[in-house]
């Protein structure tokens, strides 16, 4: 075979392959019925509001609510003294880290698996020593953001939220701070312990 039949060859496969996948996914969620649980998109973007949530948390602030119908409020941690700012009714964080057992129980609430468990443990658990702590749990929320979301641990975290939401491939700001609610809230029984 000359090179430009091959070249020509590769082109044509090339733009098969892109024509048929992109109905393949089309076609998806037309097969599955009413009585069947949505599913998580393949790809989870974030909403406007929910952006924002994530452009917080790269600020170091917690955007909670304190129950899941209630306003949404947030929690800054201010300096080394553990302190911090209350709005909305968030209660104030004792500064203590969740452990990585707590944190997993939280994902199970989400309806992690056991892989998605252990991964979105270790993405959080930055530096490795059995626990999330406040800061680390931030910085794992910032990085879901529009201009991180495409490595594997934001796209795991933006499914999760999103699955525990209603599973339309947008994480809204409801189901964003439905997941920061519960970090905060076992965050809250871990310092009062």
């Amino acid at each position: 075979m000359t090179p430009l039949i091959s070249g020509l060859a590769s082109v044509a496969s090339l733009i098969f392959n892109a024509s048929s996948g992109g109905a393949a996914k089309a076609a998806a969620p037309r097969r599955s019925t009413d009585a069947e649980a949505p599913e998580a998109s393949a790809v989870v973007t974030l909403s406007p509001q929910a952006e924002a949530l994530a452009g917080f948390a790269g600020k170091g602030i917690l955007v909670s609510q304190g129950q899941l119908d209630a306003p949404i409020g947030a929690v800054s941690r201010g300096g080394a003294s553990g302190g911090g700012g209350r709005s909305g009714g968030a209660a104030l964080l004792s500064g203590q880290s969740v452990s990585a057992q707590d944190f997993k129980d939280l994902l199970t609430r989400f309806g992690a698996s056991d892989a998605e468990k252990a991964a979105l443990t270790a993405g959080f658990d930055t530096n490795q020593d059995g626990a999330i702590s406040h800061d680390e749990f931030l910085k794992g929320l910032a990085n879901t953001s529009a201009t991180k979301t495409g490595t594997d641990f934001s796209q795991a975290v933006l499914q999760l939220m999103d699955r525990g939401g209603n599973g339309d491939g947008v994480v809204a700001a409801k189901e964003f701070a439905a997941f920061t609610t519960a970090f905060a809230n076992v965050e809250k029984r871990v310092g009062s312990a």
